[in-house]
């Protein structure tokens, strides 16, 4: 619906989630419908947004998915990713920029229907990837959820050859945020387990806790003592995302699916470091 919806709108008006994105300019302001409950406006980058947007409509239906090329090239950059090698391919890394770009854009969408406060607090959403990554075999893709500089958690997904994950949560949080949140813990330890140890939780990120970097974390599932908890270091829910489900037509729904599943450890974290004061 979301990808025949865009390619039916005029350049003006995009609709988005009951949203009016209206061009301007500089930005495209994102407005509720509703007179009678007027919503914050939100601003967003205007060339991103509408090429983006339009990107989507024209290529979403059987596109939302990692190229078999992209994976062979982030799998060779990975291995010998020097300089003489990228200029030999400099073609295939705009190539696999642009998919994963458009792959980008498609989540970010996603995960705006999931979760509105991400519209608001990633001003720029055209640095949710880390481009300058993928000429060394990997595609990050970090989505904020809050302008605050101790907000810890976001969502997250991360593609390579060698180990794909999509899910939410801290990756290696600041040693000062990661000592609040685990005092955070030791206080409210029913709310915690409530979230690691939920059903919703364990189906999605049956590895546990990790920093993101390993393909198995430390679980915390039932019968834990509490003070298990001042040993965590990493606080993401990764969910391992195999090269088939790269390539699958299904990727972009599971990867929003795992946003909503670290939901909860997302919000629990955030209001925990956010009560600290904001570094100078």
């Amino acid at each position: 619906m979301l990808c025949r919806s865009l390619r039916q709108l005029p350049l003006s008006e995009l609709i988005f989630e009951g949203h009016l994105l209206s061009s301007g300019a500089a930005t495209v302001e994102r407005k509720k419908f509703s007179d009678t409950y007027p919503s914050p406006t939100y601003f967003v980058p205007f060339m991103f947004v509408l090429l983006n947007l339009l990107q989507i409509g024209q290529t979403c239906v059987g596109f939302l998915m990692i190229d078999q090329q992209t994976l062979q090239f982030l799998s060779e950059a990975s291995a010998q990713g020097e300089a003489e090698w990228l200029a030999d391919n400099r073609i295939r890394l705009k190539l696999a920029r642009q998919n994963l770009s458009e792959f980008a854009s498609a989540l970010f969408l996603g995960a705006v229907r999931l979760d509105p406060r991400i519209a608001e607090a990633n001003r720029d959403a055209r640095k949710c990837l880390a481009t300058a990554q993928i000429s060394k075999g990997v595609a990050p893709i970090t989505i904020q959820v809050s302008l605050s500089r101790n907000s810890a958690a976001t969502y997250f997904m991360s593609i390579s050859h060698a180990y794909s994950y999509v899910g939410g949560g801290a990756l290696s949080p600041q040693p000062r945020l990661a000592r609040i949140l685990r005092q955070t813990i030791s206080s409210q330890t029913g709310k915690w387990r409530g979230i690691v140890e939920g059903a919703l939780f364990r189906t999605y990120f049956s590895n546990g806790l990790s920093d993101g970097r390993h393909a198995s974390g430390k679980p915390y599932m039932k019968d834990h003592d509490a003070l298990d908890f001042f040993n965590l270091k990493n606080f993401g829910a990764c969910r391992d995302v195999s090269p088939q489900m790269l390539m699958s037509p299904d990727l972009l729904e599971e990867a929003v699916k795992s946003f909503a599943a670290a939901r909860g450890l997302v919000d629990y974290i955030n209001r925990a470091t956010t009560k600290l004061p904001e570094l100078a």
